[in-house]
């Protein structure tokens, strides 16, 4: 039996080598797309790759009365088939992993920071389609190439927030010592006049321990109880230059909760509001919390909590379910110091640049 493999663009072309080559007696084993073989075949369009075998002419005629009978000659060729599509298959997975080794790196080294399946293949197809000709990549170039394209992904606030923010998010992602940090960094190092509101009166303790820290940087706070308390807070704190807003966290698939939230917050605009999510949050967990919370019209992003992981892909996947800009970051308990602006933070670095 003679078997061979065939290269076309379409079932018409290869048919037609077939016929050419094999005669019409051929049978087509296993047919699939693949990649060309080479680096730049990485960059170009796949192409259907076609297994045919036809019987060999000095194969013995069968007779009534051989051992090889006609269903043993197809049982055979059932086998054959199914082994000759096997070692295809993994001669073809080893070549690509051999000839794409830096490519295949660095994916995998994105997959385990957790980044978003859809921000993955988003960025090796522009690199594709950038990288066409005969190019030759290292490992490091692929890294530099990588790091631009994750940095145009990452929308950072560059403006001033305004006088009034209101940060909300999911329970324990760190919005009370968030705020406190950059309640402290404006009235300590930027001298402003600060004041301090907090509708979280849910909590058990959440009141006194923003209250702790007013009193310890000497800032007026005011508790609001009632959607209806928040005019008067605000006329109360009007001397204030900013006007930081906690929030108590809310479940992120309950709906009422969020609404109640939603009742306060229509009573703050005009105001940055300010989803804040835990750098910890897997890539499923984030898309549901921006979704759900979308209905506050939040514009802005606070990621907290990266000293608490090693996988950053959090960063890039919060820009990209909630399309809000990220205005700060925090990294660890220490107030004020563990708060960074987004133009502090090497953010490519971080899925880049951080080893394995």
């Amino acid at each position: 039996m003679k078997i061979r493999k065939y290269y076309a663009r379409t079932m018409r072309e290869g048919l037609q080598q077939i016929k050419e080559e094999l005669g019409p007696e051929a049978i087509i084993l296993h047919s699939r797309k693949v990649r060309r073989r080479g680096f730049r075949g990485f960059f170009m369009p796949r192409q259907l790759e076609i297994m045919a075998a036809v019987e060999d002419d000095t194969t013995p005629a069968s007779t009534p009365d051989s051992t090889f009978g006609t269903d043993h000659v197809m049982q055979e060729l059932t086998q054959l088939k199914s082994l000759v599509h096997r070692l295809v298959l993994k001669g073809e997975e080893s070549a690509e992993e051999g000839e794409n080794e830096h490519v295949l790196y660095w994916k995998r080294h994105l997959e385990q920071h957790d980044l978003a399946p859809e921000l993955l293949e988003d960025i090796f197809e522009e690199i594709r389609l950038k990288l066409q000709g005969e190019v030759q990549l290292t490992r490091e170039i692929m890294a530099l190439i990588l790091q631009k394209m994750v940095a145009k992904r990452v929308r950072i606030c560059q403006e001033k927030p305004s006088r009034l923010q209101v940060f909300i998010g999911p329970t324990g992602v760190g919005k009370t010592t968030t705020l406190a940090k950059l309640a402290a960094h404006y009235s300590i190092y930027q001298r402003e006049k600060v004041g301090l509101i907090t509708v979280d009166h849910y909590r058990i303790g959440a009141v006194e321990q923003l209250r702790t820290y007013a009193e310890i940087v000497d800032l007026p706070l005011e508790v609001v109880m009632s959607p209806r308390d928040v005019g008067p807070a605000l006329r109360r704190l009007e001397q204030c230059e900013r006007i930081l807003v906690d929030t108590a966290g809310r479940g992120t698939g309950n709906i009422v909760q969020i609404n109640e939230l939603g009742s306060y917050i229509s009573h703050l605009k005009p105001a940055d509001i300010l989803l804040t999510i835990s750098a910890t949050t897997r890539w499923q967990d984030i898309k549901y919390i921006a979704e759900s919370f979308k209905k506050l019209d939040y514009n802005r992003l606070v990621l907290t909590k990266l000293d608490e992981t090693k996988c950053f892909g959090a960063v890039l996947n919060a820009v990209y379910a909630s399309e809000a800009p990220l205005t700060y970051l925090t990294d660890g308990q220490n107030v004020p110091d563990d708060l960074k602006f987004p133009s502090e933070v090497d953010v490519p670095s971080l899925l880049i640049g951080v080893k394995d």
